[in-house]
């Protein structure tokens, strides 16, 4: 990303003109609207942040049920806040996408909840082996060379 950054606004700059017919010079810049872009860039920013902190955390599956999830949420929300109309099969489809992320998630907690079960009783049952251990008879030496 840090390479590639440069470049794309090295070109982007020069081609802004041409994709954004009105041109970013004709906006009417004034305090507000400027507050208002740079709150929405801040905000962009801190949602892709969270989608790379997520992705580190988690499997990619949840990854991407994460942002259906950000993405239904965003539908239902200007249907209800803001009066928006996506029609209803796009409410219903958020509806039930939300019940199967929902169940989804379910199943992922109690699948990490038998495993730990699992795990704590197996730790139970046997007993740790130790890495400081001399696992070669005793001595220090690997094939003649001493060891670090």
């Amino acid at each position: 990303m840090w390479k590639t950054t440069p470049i794309t606004l090295f070109f982007l700059l020069p081609m802004m003109q041409s994709l954004d017919p009105p041109g970013v010079l004709s906006y009417n810049w004034s305090f507000y609207n400027s507050t208002i872009i740079g709150a929405s860039a801040v905000l962009g920013f801190l949602l892709q942040w969270s989608g790379a902190l997520a992705l580190g955390q988690t499997s990619a599956t949840t990854h991407v049920v994460l942002g259906q999830f950000k993405t239904c949420v965003i539908l239902l929300g200007g249907f209800l806040l803001f009066g928006s109309n996506p029609g209803p099969t796009s409410i219903f489809g958020a509806i039930t996408a939300l019940v199967g992320m929902s169940f989804y998630t379910y199943l992922n907690l109690l699948s990490q909840q038998q495993s730990v079960k699992t795990s704590s009783r197996q730790a139970s049952f046997s007993l740790p082996k130790s890495k400081l251990g001399k696992d070669n008879g005793g001595s220090d030496e690997i094939n003649g060379d001493e060891s670090v």
